[in-house]
């Protein structure tokens, strides 16, 4: 389980659209998202504080969601330096990004020296069954996209 409440890490998003991830859970769970953090070249703004790693920590934040969807997926060498410093102040990460965090040695080292979760939110942890056919009782919907 992620823990909450959320630091939402903006990261240099360079527009609102490219923060897509922290705007849903700012307006799906606003009572989750303890702040923003942006780094410098933001362009992108979700009309709530801004806060650092220690504010937010302070704030109660215990989970750093990485709020952005960049071309590509990828984590870059700028955004490392916040998460290691994140996961050194305790902070879970996590994401949903194509690149995994599990995938990324070097955050991994850090988080298991500092004992924090990494959760890539691509890959479910759960395994859900598949449809075998059999009449069930109730109606049903099937949502696809």
């Amino acid at each position: 389980m992620i823990k909450t409440p959320y630091l939402l890490f903006l990261g240099d998003a360079p527009d609102q659209l490219g923060a897509k991830v922290a705007i849903g859970i700012k307006d799906w769970r606003p009572e989750n998202a303890v702040a923003q953090f942006r780094m410098a070249g933001c362009d992108a703004d979700l009309g709530i504080q801004d806060m650092s790693l220690s504010e937010a920590k302070a704030a109660g934040a215990k989970t750093l969601v990485i709020g952005v969807a960049n071309r590509g997926g990828i984590i870059s060498t700028a955004w490392k330096v916040v998460l290691k410093e994140a996961l050194a102040m305790g902070y879970d990460l996590a994401s949903g990004l194509h690149n995994l965090l599990r995938d990324e040695v070097d955050l991994v080292e850090v988080a298991a020296e500092y004992g924090c979760a990494l959760h890539d939110v691509r890959v479910p942890d759960v395994q859900y069954p598949i449809a075998n056919g059999k009449k069930r009782s109730g109606k049903r919907c099937l949502t696809v996209g």
